[in-house]
């Protein structure tokens, strides 16, 4: 048990603290140090005499019951810089898409009484995760409460990751009017008050310009799929410096050292600023080649398929690689080869199915359906287009769903299925409404 005077004294350096908080439980120093830590640096703790890293202070803190905070509230590691560290440390989660790590950090952050403007960027790191974890609703009441935090006027870049966060989230359900409106409002804000971000003005362009494509705005969706690709510039040696940068950030501050975990995490997030990460223009040229494609112009499309198809394997991105196949058997068979068609289609529907990308999976299987149609095996195409109508439907790509099921309707039409050509023609219509039976 604790000295009377250890009980009445209250403990003021995390030395002190770490004791008192010992004695209360009854443990010996080799007790709290446990299998991990030693006696003689629990007791050079306790002396001051050593700081622990963040790491063996959350294992002292968790053996003590008790929160980190209490070891460090009043220490040099300061509320304000803490709150600092975790915003950033959330930010390059983001990079990472370790959502865990994003929803940890920006909660800690969060709790340490951030200011408006902070807690809307925070909020919105927040939605990128509830997003990516398919939690729609919760993502846009956190973009909702977020955008009803932020000065249009002071906070006008926030703003415009607010929106164009919101004109995601609305496209990638199907709702692709609010979505443009949205992502229109987000280039608007950036041209207004002239923001020179290009990752953020890049993706804007980007996700715009595939709302105008699936509207079929075919002319606007390539002037700004082209505006996307000349932002969108490359630098893999800066990417690879702002990855070694998060790693120093993070050993330091595992050592304590704040001020310079937090100096090493804006200059990595300065270089990422400086460059559009490879997803960014892999979705650019992707996209140009499908418009460039139904727009009729053959030659450019397959070039800029080969080279997105080069730019994806070098940066190892698979699904890219999937969708970029489906377009190249979109292509194939445009030209009369349906058996390399329905090769090329097959192959990228199952890598596409494995990564779970269901919306691409769909059209890899469209395209399969469109090329066993071709070769006369009208079973198997009957099969692809209703299992791909199924998966539309279960995701609620409305505009999709209606796509297909009028080019299906269409097939069976040519065959004199008039009975199941329509039931789909209906569906086309509605695509709310129930699909017609198998």
């Amino acid at each position: 048990m604790a000295s009377l005077p250890e009980a009445v004294q209250k403990p003021v350096t995390l030395g002190e603290r770490v004791r008192a908080a010992r004695h209360a439980l009854g443990l010996s120093q080799a007790q709290l140090a446990g299998d991990e830590l030693t006696k003689g640096f629990i007791s050079q703790v306790e002396a001051g005499l050593v700081r622990p890293s963040l790491r063996s202070l959350q294992i002292i803190a968790s053996r003590l019951g008790r929160s980190l905070d209490y070891f460090i509230g009043d220490e040099s590691l300061a509320g304000a810089k803490r709150r600092v560290f975790h915003r950033l440390a959330a930010q390059a989660a983001i990079e990472r898409h370790d959502w865990a790590a994003v929803r940890r950090e920006a909660s800690s952050a969060l709790a340490l009484q951030a200011q408006a403007g902070e807690r809307a960027t925070l909020l919105r790191y927040l939605a990128s995760a509830d997003a990516a974890e398919g939690k729609r609703e919760q993502a846009f009441e956190r973009l909702a409460e977020a955008m009803s935090l932020v000065d249009a006027n002071s906070d006008a870049t926030e703003l415009a990751e607010l929106l164009h966060a919101r004109g995601v989230l609305y496209v990638e359900h199907g709702q692709l009017a609010a979505g443009a409106e949205s992502l229109e409002a987000a280039r608007d804000v950036m041209e207004q008050r002239e923001i020179t971000d290009p990752r953020l003005r890049a993706r804007t362009l980007v996700h715009l310009g595939t709302v105008y494509r699936r509207l079929h705005r075919t002319v606007k969706a390539l002037a700004t799929y082209e505006l996307a690709l000349a932002v969108a510039s490359r630098s893999s040696e800066l990417r690879l410096a702002a990855q070694s940068y998060m790693g120093v950030a993070v050993a330091l501050y595992d050592a304590g050292e704040l001020d310079g975990a937090i100096g090493n995490y804006q200059r990595a997030l300065g270089l990422l600023e400086r460059v559009s990460d490879t997803t960014v223009e892999l979705s650019v040229m992707q996209s140009l080649a499908t418009v460039q494609f139904e727009h009729g112009d053959m030659n450019a499309a397959r070039e800029t398929v080969d080279r997105c198809s080069e730019r994806a394997a070098l940066a190892g991105d698979v699904r890219v690689g999937a969708i970029v196949d489906v377009l190249r058997a979109r292509i194939t068979l445009e030209e009369g080869d349906s058996e390399n068609a329905l090769r090329l289609a097959e192959s990228a529907g199952a890598r596409l199915a494995d990564l779970g990308d269901h919306r691409q999976q769909a059209d890899a299987l469209r395209v399969g359906a469109a090329a066993a149609h071709a070769r006369g095996d009208f079973g198997s195409s009957d099969q692809s287009y209703r299992k791909a109508i199924e998966i539309l439907a279960s995701i609620e790509d409305h505009p999709d769903l209606s796509t297909l099921a009028a080019e299906y309707a269409q097939k069976l039409r040519a065959r004199g299925d008039l009975e199941s050509a329509f039931a789909y023609l209906e569906l086309a219509r509605d695509p709310a409404a129930s699909r017609p039976a198998s």
